[in-house]
């Protein structure tokens, strides 16, 4: 992600799979159109030895999307050095990771460095020596390292900090957070569009998330709006619904103009689910309750409160509830499997597709529409 926490790259975690089935893989994934669908998204991948990355890899793959991530210790050979100069005249970023000391490869233009502990001191110097690169800070565990790693000059930013925000961000604003549940009952009861605009006119901030929404270029609307009830009815009742889950995660606090980290972690759990409920031919009540559950499934993390105790206003019907606080039934285990979803491999179950009647084909078109989706949200909000 960037400092506004948009979605930039997807790592790919491959564990110790030979570079020969990394690439062909990576080719799968081209098949099942992950960069087409993925604009503007690039893939990172480790390369512990590029000399056994195939010479023709710009046939393969487009490389302009790729980046390379190399240990430092392995660009000291010249013929790594040659075929990292090849793989960057090709379009591929070369990104220099496991640095232990200040001295680097010369060719080198940016760092992946891990920030699980602390920001390692020895790499400042390269920064400032290497200014203007995006430089990625990996690994980093809450949101106290991220705004470390921000102000360090990193520019790229990944790990856990979203699962782990701030303690002040508990409840931050109860006003608009009751708004915004009080907006979701009516949508949820159908009530008329009176009754949803008293509420948007008394929220500034919301009322400009709405006529934003409407114009945006996701709904490429060439009318006007010139009115509240305009832009529901522009909008629809159901994307509405699904927009406002959505806002619950963008109000609860200031973040220098960008998002809430636990947005797009949401925005993917509930379009994962979304699209696994469809493949298994849910039905459009289905597939908004799977939605539902993806979206509310980091309310406890929103919130800093038991999930069960957030839930509560909000009349959800059991089987969302089984699925989100037991992860019971069909919903349950679509749950379990899209939390494992873009955790390290070591976490993941592959049973549970099996289980679910869905092929590897099914599983990876999901998460590649998944995170399309994400990424128009981040484009959008």
């Amino acid at each position: 992600m960037n400092s506004k926490q948009q979605l930039l790259a997807l790592q790919a975690d491959f564990g110790a799979l030979p570079v020969s089935e990394v690439i062909g893989i990576l080719q799968f994934l081209q098949e099942k159109e992950i960069f087409a669908k993925l604009t503007g998204i690039s893939v990172l991948i480790g390369v512990p030895d590029p000399v056994l990355v195939p010479a023709d890899i710009d046939t393969r793959l487009p490389l302009a999307r790729v980046l390379f991530s190399v240990p430092s210790r392995s660009t000291d050979d010249k013929d790594t050095q040659s075929r990292l100069k090849y793989f960057s005249s090709h379009g591929a970023r070369v990104v220099i990771d496991d640095i232990e000391t200040n001295a680097i490869w010369e060719g080198a233009k940016e760092i992946s460095v891990d920030c699980s502990k602390d920001i390692p001191a020895h790499v400042k110097p390269l920064m400032i020596r290497l200014h203007g690169g995006n430089h990625i800070a990996q690994n980093l565990p809450n949101s106290a390292l991220l705004a470390q790693a921000d102000e360090a000059g990193f520019k790229w930013f990944s790990g856990d900090y979203a699962f782990n925000p701030p303690v002040h961000n508990k409840a931050a604003d109860a006003t608009a957070r009751t708004r915004l549940l009080k907006l979701l009952g009516l949508v949820a009861r159908d009530a008329e569009s009176r009754e949803l605009e008293e509420l948007f006119k008394q929220d500034a901030t919301l009322s400009f998330m709405l006529f934003k929404l409407v114009s945006s270029a996701a709904f490429a609307q060439t009318v006007r709006v010139s009115s509240f009830g305009q832009a529901i009815n522009l909008l629809g009742r159901r994307q509405l619904q699904r927009w406002l889950q959505l806002l619950l995660y963008a109000r609860q606090q200031d973040h220098h103009g960008g998002l809430n980290p636990l947005m797009p972690r949401a925005a993917f759990r509930a379009s994962l689910m979304e699209a696994i409920c469809l493949k298994r031919g849910g039905s459009k009540d289905e597939l908004d309750c799977a939605f539902m559950v993806g979206m509310f499934s980091l309310l406890d993390k929103l919130f800093g409160n038991p999930l069960i105790e957030v839930l509560q206003p909000l009349n959800l019907n059991s089987e969302v509830l089984s699925a989100l606080l037991q992860k019971i039934g069909a919903l349950g285990k679509s749950l379990d499997l899209v939390e494992k979803a873009d955790r390290p491999y070591k976490d993941f179950t592959p049973g549970l597709i099996e289980e679910l009647g869905l092929s590897a084909d099914d599983y990876y078109e999901c998460v590649i529409t998944a995170y399309a989706w994400v990424n128009q949200v981040c484009q959008d909000m």
